[in-house]
């Protein structure tokens, strides 16, 4: 492995390592912000002029796509973040590498999903037709490229790029999706067109900067087997984390109706606002651990706990009084049933804070096999829940089930962390200096944007 990359008197690599934990979640936190509202009101858009069952069958294509993306990658993209942030020199290789790979990889996933569902049509939610079968097909390649850039434009800690990417691509999608309602008329096969067309025009960018910037080298094919053994010890984690998100709605296709699947992908849309924060952070933390110095990793990633479970706490007292009215008022009374799932959903979002930095956090201490049991104890007991209470309770028990799995991943994933560090548990609660840091870095690009318009 290369040399830990130098530091002296806290800056490492010409940045402030205190201010890297903070400034890349507070760009990532904002670039969320602003990239889910432009897909809020692409899914706004979606849900009136398809109703629950379009809905649902637009959001079975996206977790498809995704998850078959995911389940074929290895761990490819996870060691390429830390390798990538550890060893610049290697970059132009991982790069190549990573291309290849996950290009191979989600064609082989893409043939596979469309012959299985081809040769066992009932296995197909009723919605899915050829057309949207082809569409799903490219959606599984688009969205192993956007993974596969997003991953190296994170090791190269390019937070800036990450952060304009997922804006502009964002509202791309709902401007184009809004334009043809207005125009052609919606249907669930340009819908599910727009989403993959949008994936490859961000792949593409995140893609070409990197070349640009990195350059592109021969293909490396020790270095990508080692990548290979580093990645795929987190990679049943990464894995378990993308299936937590997205494995329940496909069981809700499968157990009960495309509408009931429309009703609870609404209120996991809702829900997902309070995750903003947690998710930024998690991502910001993974590159910046694997940069800095261990006498300042266990201090930082506490931080980041601290700061980001305080506002997410906030946050749900907030949710939980207006979230029931505003859900009724946007979507329509079509989902007013979403209303319930939407509740059952707000706890797991503090179980998601620590599944999310924890688990990054150990990846990024050199630790991929400890990072993978929080996100698999979560799956697990989500998908055992998920089964036994679906059938009963349609989506409020899909949403119960989440958030229970949740909970009980992060605990598992913060009893790892600290078995490897060896901190006191009152350093999850006990105010620190430099705890609103990331608050602070939130709250001064914020400032900084309006005073620019304003001049």
């Amino acid at each position: 492995m290369a040399a830990r990359p130098e530091r002296v008197g806290g800056v490492q690599d010409g940045i402030r390592v205190t201010d890297a934990f903070a400034r890349g979640p507070a760009i990532l936190f904002w670039a969320q912000v602003l990239g889910n509202a432009g897909l809020f009101v692409a899914l706004v858009v979606v849900a009136r002029a398809l109703g629950p069952g379009g809905r649902g069958t637009i959001a079975f294509i996206a977790v498809t796509a995704i998850l078959s993306a995911r389940v074929t990658r290895l761990g490819v993209s996870d060691a390429a973040i830390v390798f990538a942030a550890q060893r610049p020199h290697l970059r132009p290789s991982l790069l190549t590498n990573l291309v290849l790979s996950v290009t191979v990889a989600a064609v082989v996933a893409a043939a596979a999903v469309s012959a299985v569902l081809l040769a066992v049509p009932s296995w197909r939610p009723s919605g899915i037709g050829d057309a949207e079968l082809a569409i799903l097909a490219l959606g599984i390649l688009a969205s192993a490229l956007v993974d596969a850039g997003y991953s190296f434009v994170l090791g190269c800690s390019r937070f800036g790029l990450h952060a304009v990417i997922t804006v502009t691509t964002a509202w791309l999608y709902a401007l184009t999706v809004a334009a043809v309602w207005a125009t052609l008329g919606l249907t669930v096969a340009r819908a599910a067109l727009i989403w993959v067309a949008v994936q490859g025009v961000k792949a593409l960018v995140l893609l070409w900067s990197s070349a640009r910037t990195s350059g592109v080298g021969r293909p490396d094919w020790v270095l990508l087997r080692e990548s290979i053994g580093f990645g795929i010890r987190a990679w049943v984690g990464s894995l378990s984390d993308a299936l937590n998100d997205r494995v329940d709605q496909i069981l809700l296709a499968f157990i009960a109706t495309e509408a009931t699947l429309g009703v609870y992908a609404v209120a996991v849309n809702a829900w997902e606002i309070l995750l903003y924060l947690p998710g930024a952070a998690a991502t910001a933390v993974l590159p910046s651990v694997a940069r800095a110095d261990r006498t300042l990793r266990v201090e930082q990633v506490l931080k980041a706990f601290r700061s980001v479970a305080l506002v997410t706490l906030a946050g749900l007292a907030v949710a939980a009084f207006a979230g029931p009215p505003l859900l009724v008022l946007v979507f329509g009374a079509p989902f007013e049933a979403s209303v319930g799932p939407f509740l059952w959903l707000l706890p797991g979002a503090l179980g998601y804070v620590a599944l999310g930095i924890f688990s990054s956090a150990l990846v990024g201490s050199s630790s991929p096999g400890r990072s993978s049991f929080g996100p698999l104890v979560s799956l697990v007991l989500g998908i055992v829940l998920d089964l036994v209470l679906i059938p009963s309770f349609g989506a409020e028990g899909a949403a119960v089930a989440a958030s229970a799995a949740l909970l009980a991943g992060g605990a598992t994933a913060l009893a790892l962390y600290r078995a490897r560090t060896s901190f006191a548990l009152g350093a999850l609660v006990r105010p620190r200096p430099g705890d609103l840091d990331v608050l602070k870095a939130i709250a001064g690009l914020l400032s900084r944007r309006l005073r620019l318009r304003r001049a």
